[in-house]
């Protein structure tokens, strides 16, 4: 069987589907998107008749819109195609026979990606799946994507995405397809904690230092700090979203490669309505949105003061 799929680049949400289908199968290809990429190659992939070389696709960690979604069902093949998803503005595709996007279960207990798919492999694939290191796994990625790893101070699920930042992308698939089908418990080894002990006192230093470049503004009506980084954007904005919530109502997080982040601490505000407004989405309390090309040359043109610079 050979599979494809489509998910986002980011985070260990959007890489823990591609683990667990690597594990799965032997004929795997993956497509490593940002967040507002993902229509454009859903077309890209219908128009051009590629999701017929394959028997299954799967799209998690991404929001499709209406018009990709009926893009899918012009196919005459929409069995092919499974998304999982848990964006609140994602909720759309629950109208079509292949989505699956819920932001909060019945428990109350708030969904990702990983968790949603985990659990559809479990029950497809109990010999594989239904074992205790997949499902400390599957949790420890769902604290980290929630933040609710915060409520309890969980360091040992934080230890996860840590690693990820340690490793890269690539380095962090390889790693727990070989990890999850040799263990039978979820640990760290002594060589991680060492390098999760250097990484924690990186990520203490760079808080402190982006922390004195923040901007304060107003945005939408509210109150904001700005600033500009490409690392540790999570840990970042809540960390600032918290310490100044008597000054501010919520972070942005600008970075010129990859978007646009939103974070608060307060449930009075609701991010994800900002994000929309620029062209995202999100969750209330993290949201983000792109940062396309146009933008990035208008930016240049502000920083060198020639506004006819790209008029070739």
């Amino acid at each position: 069987m050979k599979t494809l799929i489509l998910t986002h680049k980011a985070d260990i949400d959007g890489l823990s589907p591609i683990i667990f289908l690597k594990i799965l199968r032997k004929d795997v290809d993956y497509i490593l998107l940002n967040a507002n990429e993902i229509n454009n190659k859903i077309a890209e992939v219908i128009n051009s008749q590629l999701y017929k070389k394959y028997d299954e696709i799967y799209v998690t960690d991404l929001t499709l819109d209406k018009k990709s979604c009926e893009l899918i069902m012009s196919t005459n093949e929409h069995h092919k195609f499974h998304t999982f998803d848990h964006h609140i503005s994602n909720l759309i595709s629950n109208e079509y026979p292949f989505g699956q996007a819920i932001s909060t279960n019945s428990d109350g207990v708030k969904e990702c990606a990983t968790s949603l798919f985990y659990k559809y492999l479990k029950n497809l694939y109990p010999e594989t799946f239904d074992k205790e290191i997949f499902e400390s796994y599957s949790e420890l990625v769902r604290l980290n994507d929630t933040w609710d790893w915060a409520i309890d101070n969980n360091l040992f699920a934080k230890k996860l995405n840590d690693l990820h930042a340690i490793y890269g992308r690539d380095k962090y698939i390889e790693n727990y397809v070989d990890f999850l089908q040799k263990e039978n418990k979820f640990h760290y080894t002594d060589k991680e904690e060492f390098l999760l002990e250097i990484e924690n006192d990186r990520i203490k230093r760079y808080l402190e230092e982006s922390e004195k470049t923040m901007f304060h503004a107003t945005l939408c009506g509210k109150k904001c700090g700005i600033v500009f980084a490409e690392q540790n954007r999570s840990l970042l904005g809540n960390y600032l979203a918290e310490k100044y919530s008597y000054l501010i109502d919520f972070v942005v997080i600008i970075n010129m490669q990859q978007g646009i982040s939103f974070r608060c601490s307060k449930d009075n505000v609701d991010v994800s309505e900002i994000a929309t407004i620029y062209g995202g989405g999100g969750h209330a309390k993290a949201s983000g949105s792109p940062m396309d090309n146009s933008l990035k040359r208008e930016v240049i043109k502000l920083i060198f003061k020639d506004y006819a610079m790209f008029d070739i």
